[in-house]
């Protein structure tokens, strides 16, 4: 067993010293002895009490001492400490636009995870996830991904697991594009003290540089390769490039996977699902789009309706596949693993038993409280 925050029991072991030290000032009646003056003296009650040298009332004082120690462990949250392996994985895997296939990288983390490894997905931002089923495209997946941030989430993912290993293993599953590096990026992996490995995965396609063909978003005739929902259904909120709108659409149709095998996804839905799409026909750009607008009020005059209609009626981008050998070489690194000692503890670790001694303090202080009354009424007789 260890302590989160030794301090509070050292504090309690010194306050319980201090109680029992103070339970040897006992106060005692003197015996009486009769004096023939004693005719003299007013008949009031007289009282006088002397010092003496030894425990007293050791049923309070135990009660005492054990509510202040169970209230300081409860307060250090003792934790007890996991199994450790010699080795686990810190896996941040991308999930960007970057890369050409999501289902690719969460293959690539299956064949990687094991039992007590972490998962960090990231595009233009990281979150944590439980397992490799978890890693799926998210709102952002259609820009280009940020090493920095995935970086930045595998630290926490190492303070995380370093309780159950000697070493941490850095694992960045991504197409390591040069367009995911920024000014930061150095400056980060050279936080991760260790060496890492690059397991890339496909870089998404080049794709033609001319502008899309006209659309409506008023149109209510069936988006070219969607197909009718068997049950239309009602979503908060849609995004393309980080312009979100958010309003009651309903949803009429629906992309299939055979539809999406080829395509790229431009605009997702609230819950992740694709709300358009864009594909190479020949020399130009196709676009699918079934996001309904509503005609009717100020919506299409709104400046984030504006922005998100700019978006998805900009020219597709070109995207150049060129690998850096320079930035594989800096995310790599070099030297051994990472020791899990080098790596700040986690400050949101669970104590479950800190709350069973804090309950076991309070019921003690109240019992404490029960004896104390008990033995001055006892005295008072």
């Amino acid at each position: 067993m260890s302590f989160l925050a030794p301090g509070f029991l050292v504090a309690a072991v010194a306050a319980a010293c201090g109680v029992v030290a103070l339970h040897f000032i006992v106060t005692r009646r003197p015996r009486s002895v009769a004096f023939p003056t004693a005719r003299f003296v007013p008949d009031v009650p007289i009282a006088a009490r002397s010092r003496s040298m030894q425990l007293s009332d050791l049923l309070l004082l135990a009660v005492r001492v054990l509510t202040i120690l169970l209230g300081g462990a409860a307060l250090a949250r003792p934790v007890f400490p996991p199994y450790r392996e010699r080795t686990v994985r810190v896996i941040a895997a991308d999930v960007s636009g970057s890369a050409a296939s999501v289902a690719e990288v969460r293959d690539s983390v299956r064949t990687l995870f094991r039992a007590g490894d972490a998962v960090v997905v990231f595009d233009t931002a990281a979150r944590p996830v439980g397992s490799p089923d978890s890693v799926v495209a998210g709102l952002g997946a259609t820009s280009s991904g940020s090493l920095s941030a995935g970086l930045v989430a595998a630290l926490r993912a190492g303070s995380s697991v370093r309780d159950g290993a000697d070493s941490i293993e850095l694992v960045v599953v991504s197409p390591i594009s040069r367009g995911e590096r920024d000014r930061a990026t150095n400056v980060i992996r050279a936080e991760w003290p260790g060496r890492a490995r690059l397991v890339r995965v496909t870089e998404a396609p080049t794709v033609s540089s001319s502008p899309p063909p006209a659309f409506d978003f008023l149109s209510v005739s069936r988006p070219a390769f969607s197909v009718t929902r068997t049950r239309i259904d009602t979503v908060g909120a849609v995004v393309a490039q980080g312009n979100v709108i958010v309003a009651p659409f309903e949803r009429r149709w629906r992309f299939t996977a055979d539809s999406l095998r080829r395509a790229r996804v431009i605009a997702r839905w609230v819950d992740g699902e694709p709300a358009a799409i864009e594909w190479d026909s020949a020399a130009t750009c196709a676009r699918s789009i079934a996001v309904p607008m509503d005609s009717t009020g100020d919506m299409l005059l709104r400046p984030n309706v504006i922005r998100f209609r700019a978006a998805l009626a900009a020219p597709c981008q070109h995207v150049e596949s060129v690998q850096d050998p320079t930035l594989e070489k800096m995310m790599a690194g070099a030297g051994s693993l990472a020791r899990a000692a080098q790596f700040p503890p986690a400050s949101d670790i669970d104590s479950p038993l800190a709350r069973w001694l804090a309950g076991i303090a309070i019921a003690l202080a109240i019992a404490e409280m029960v004896l104390r009354r008990t033995r001055d009424s006892g005295s008072e007789r």
